[in-house]
């Protein structure tokens, strides 16, 4: 850590191509609550040093962070012990952008596996209740979202779930504004796996249940029993009948029973589902299926979706000619991003590997980048 009084900036070319990336780093260095800022320039040298104000650091300075300013481009590596000290510092730096930027370097820290997955979320959930900044609000619950499902073995969810829902029941309650209120719910939604706080969500549905200060829409609803029958909810066929009555819009009634098949506990019906989106006619709602998409590959129903992820990913090249220029990518993304298993990285590999000579390189290189956060997760 820079307990001395410079710190040096080196850039790397990660292809090792040479190249240099000049730019001006509006820096901040950190000691808990005690901040101050600075500037260095990186010229074609690739190599900065700044003279850093001890003064205000009795103890030295504990973490630098080199895009406090919010801006910065590259992979920004930072020792071990410095993102330690940034994840320990989070709840108490007083600077909503500096949290913000603390929270995007640790997060790619983490990615890059700087930091363990377990640490990071150990440090939100620590820091989420005293955060008051909607848009930092807002990246924390989805970054513990992602850490729930994504970079937590299924055996070990169980064990988390309580207490983090317990904190997005906190935050829903303490909650001042009507789009914070929509926050915490819908995070809560999403992550909501013990008995008690299903059933909760339950009563919220049967209008049992009011949420202070949240009025749900007739959206808002129909997601909460998708996710609902999706848990396997008590009588969830009768539930997705009664949501089916209530929606009154024609459009989002169609998008209901499109969508439907995709939450069914029967594994066949599930099937039957994406074996139907072969045909291009099914894929004209592209935003439906999509959504379909999502449910049967949710990590709640990963182990039996994946033997369909190879058979979508074979699809891919044809979805790029019958669909929008931006479906293949999100295709992929839909099928891969409720997966995190070792095996399931293995079959995508497997398949990356056998694609012949003449696969166009974009096409490769969308799927590359939809595997990604699966291989990060299985490794």
């Amino acid at each position: 850590m820079p307990r001395g009084r410079s710190v040096t900036f080196t850039v790397e070319d990660p292809l090792e191509r040479g190249l240099v990336w000049p730019q001006a780093l509006n820096l901040t260095f950190g000691d808990g609550p005690r901040t101050s800022e600075g500037v260095v320039t990186i010229g074609e040298t690739g190599r900065a040093s700044y003279s850093i104000k001890t003064s205000m650091f009795p103890n030295g300075v504990r973490w630098v962070l080199p895009t406090g300013g919010g801006l910065g481009y590259g992979d920004f590596v930072l020792p071990a012990e410095m993102l330690e000290a940034l994840a320990s510092d989070l709840p108490v730096i007083t600077d909503a952008l500096t949290r913000g930027a603390v929270l995007v370097t640790l997060w790619e820290s983490m990615l890059e596996g700087r930091i363990p997955a377990a640490r990071l979320r150990d440090a939100l959930i620590a820091a989420l209740p005293a955060e008051r900044d909607e848009l930092n609000v807002s990246r924390q619950m989805g970054y513990l979202q992602s850490l729930f499902w994504k970079f937590t073995p299924p055996q070990d969810r169980a064990a988390l779930a309580p207490s983090i829902e317990a904190l997005f029941r906190d935050g829903l309650a303490r909650a001042t504004t009507t789009s914070l209120k929509s926050a915490w719910f819908s995070a809560l939604k999403n992550l909501a796996t013990t008995p008690e706080t299903i059933a909760w969500l339950r009563d919220v549905w049967d209008r049992k249940v009011e949420v202070p200060g949240l009025s749900l829409s007739e959206n808002d609803e129909t997601d909460l029993a998708l996710e609902l029958a999706l848990r396997g909810t008590d009588q969830a066929e009768a539930l997705l009948d009664a949501q089916a009555a209530r929606i009154a819009n024609p459009d989002r009634k169609a998008r209901f029973a499109f969508v439907r098949p995709a939450v069914s506990a029967s594994a066949a019906t599930r099937e039957a589902k994406f074996e139907s989106f072969r045909d291009v006619a099914n894929r004209r709602r592209e935003a439906w299926v999509l959504e379909a998409m999502g449910y049967l590959h949710h990590p709640l129903r990963s182990e039996q979706s994946r033997h369909l992820v190879v058979p979508a990913l074979q699809m891919v090249r044809e979805i790029r000619d019958t669909g929008d220029i931006f479906f293949p990518k999100r295709w992929a993304d839909a099928t891969l991003g409720g997966h995190r298993s070792a095996e399931a990285a293995a079959d995508v590999r497997a398949y990356l590997d056998s694609l012949p000579s003449d696969y166009p390189e974009r096409l490769r290189w969308v799927l590359l980048a939809s595997a990604d956060p699966l291989f990060r997760a299985a490794r």
